[in-house]
């Protein structure tokens, strides 16, 4: 059987991502974390994010970010937002979260917002079989809990939605607009999974998708252990969900199968 890769993280990711045209388009700017990195980008974007490259779930990521001329802001997940008179001391404040790890800079998109608060894409796709054609599973909207600069919704309190009513409700689309969107963020999984396959192929994959006001898709993370429990969660469409779960009962019973072979 041959030996799993490791798991990129997200600065690896990225460079990976990039280096398909047709994928780099979606990609907002990353660098490592240096002192230098945050205060160019800090100063180009007015707003960018500090994440963990090893991280997941939304834990340890930061929002920092100018507010005219009262100074810098700095967010971690859902605490309480801190006040910096200048960038040097944001960045002694952020290098004690840090604590040493390796962190990734990321421009800040202003995302799509309901009631204040804002909200991402999670779209699934899926194998039936080791080895065969991805299959798109369903996708959902995810609204972060108040007071969050995160939203993933175990952390921050919030929930759940079906992506078309989402984008209608934050960006006061009409539903045919809406729908467009999503079709193109099904076929955008298809191209981003596929290229994924380069690196290694896995039984499903999980990717979180920016819609920032303008109505820009961004590609901001990809999970190779999506949750099937988030779809439970939108008790209004739960056809997603048995999707997911039927999916992944047919291809573990193709493996076992496999495995008798």
């Amino acid at each position: 059987m041959q030996k799993r890769k490791p798991e990129m993280g997200k600065w690896l990711l990225y460079q990976f991502f990039r280096r398909n045209a047709e994928i780099a388009r979606y990609l907002p700017e990353t660098r490592k974390y240096t002192h230098d990195v945050l205060k160019t980008m800090l100063q180009r974007y007015r707003m960018v994010y500090v994440k963990p490259v090893a991280g997941s779930q939304g834990k340890g990521i930061m929002k920092v970010w100018y507010d005219g001329d009262k100074g810098v802001f700095v967010q971690h997940t859902i605490r309480a937002r801190r006040r910096f008179s200048d960038v040097a001391s944001a960045l002694r404040h952020i290098d004690g979260l840090r604590g040493g790890k390796m962190y990734i800079v990321q421009r800040g998109i202003h995302l799509a917002q309901i009631d204040g608060r804002p909200i991402d894409i999670r779209v699934m796709m899926q194998r039936e079989k080791p080895g065969g054609a991805w299959r798109y599973s369903g996708m959902l909207a995810k609204v972060a809990g108040g007071g969050s600069v995160v939203t993933n919704t175990a952390l921050s309190g919030g929930r759940v939605m079906d992506v078309d009513k989402a984008l209608m409700t934050a960006l006061n689309w009409n539903r045919v607009r809406a729908l467009r969107t999503v079709k193109r963020l099904e076929q955008l999984g298809h191209v981003w999974a596929r290229h994924f396959d380069s690196y290694q192929r896995y039984r499903e994959l999980g990717f979180d998708v920016a819609i920032d006001r303008g109505g820009r898709i961004w590609l901001l993370e990809q999970n190779t252990a999506p949750s099937h429990a988030l779809f439970a969660r939108n008790k209004q469409n739960l056809a997603p969900y048995r999707r997911i779960q039927y999916r992944w009962g047919v291809f573990q019973h193709a493996l076992k199968a496999n495995k008798r072979a």
